[in-house]
């Protein structure tokens, strides 16, 4: 995946501004994927979200890793994913 350039995201603005665009559907939102996490800089905390330590062999970890980059994503939230779908494939 190729980040935009600034050109680019001046066309794209443009072309919003002009209505020069199709709408191809509704849009799906998966609230159980949406980050969480620290609040950015400067913002109110909004929930509670405690910290856990966890040890990983350097290959597992190192996979992580790479999948993370691969994602443009934080290894946490890769984490917070993971477990999550553990758990809701395991329900106690």
């Amino acid at each position: 995946m190729t980040r935009r350039t600034d050109a680019e995201y001046e066309k794209l603005a443009d072309e919003f501004e002009a209505g020069d665009f199709t709408v191809t559907g509704p849009v799906a939102v998966y609230p159980e994927r949406l980050r969480t996490g620290r609040p950015a800089g400067g913002k109110g905390r909004s929930g509670n979200t405690p910290a856990i330590s966890v040890r990983f062999p350097s290959e597992l970890r190192s996979a992580l890793d790479d999948l993370a980059a691969a994602e443009s994503t934080p290894v946490a939230e890769v984490i917070r994913r993971a477990v999550a779908d553990y758990v809701a494939a395991h329900p106690v």
